[in-house]
């Protein structure tokens, strides 16, 4: 690992860090977006379009990541219209069928409902795993996360908030989190139900 690298994972593990005890000070177990990922749990494992585009990554700023296994490797991307989050709008979805590692991400740029109630903006990154997905996950389960500022959907402070959840769409574990592009996953820094 290079100093430069090594340096910029020790300064997100500090301001991971920070944000989780900020979040462990003020959380009432209702933080966050109340996301209900079904419209891509069913999209998940669907051929893209003929009209998909060629693409290395799934969402933006702070809720990229990578879905490039090598460096020739790409991914389709389209945009459809889809109630990414389940809160009845219907948003422009940009899609990326990783194909390799049979992951379906979804990602907009938006509003949408607190679980305290009321509305937050800005970005939304969805993941479901696919049938016959090389890590054994089951079809279905995934996560999603979220770019919160500080008060926005009861957060304590300007980060990442995210939840990991089952089949059937329901969470299982959220909290502070950083996206682990190496394994398509959501780590979970400090776990709020």
């Amino acid at each position: 690992m290079s100093i430069k690298r090594f340096a910029i994972s020790i300064a997100c593990l500090l301001l991971i860090a920070a944000f989780a005890k900020a979040q462990a000070a003020g959380t009432s177990g209702a933080t966050g977006p109340a996301v209900k990922p079904g419209a891509v749990q069913k999209k998940a494992g669907t051929p893209p379009p003929a009209s998909a585009t060629k693409t290395k990554t799934a969402g933006k700023s702070a809720t990229k990541i990578s879905t490039a296994n090598s460096p020739t490797d790409d991914d389709s991307f389209w945009i459809e219209k889809l109630d990414i989050d389940g809160d009845g709008n219907v948003d422009d979805a940009n899609l990326v069928w990783d194909d390799e590692d049979k992951v379906l991400y979804a990602w907009k740029d938006g509003t949408f409902t607190c679980k305290k109630g009321g509305t937050g903006a800005g970005e939304l990154l969805i993941a479901v795993n696919a049938a016959g997905n090389p890590r054994n996950r089951p079809a279905g389960s995934g996560f999603w996360v979220a770019s919160l500022d500080k008060g926005e959907c009861n957060s304590q402070a300007a980060g990442l908030w995210g939840c990991k959840f089952d089949a059937n769409g329901n969470e299982t574990a959220c909290g502070v989190a950083t996206i682990d592009e190496k394994n398509d996953d959501l780590i979970i820094a400090v776990v709020s139900k």
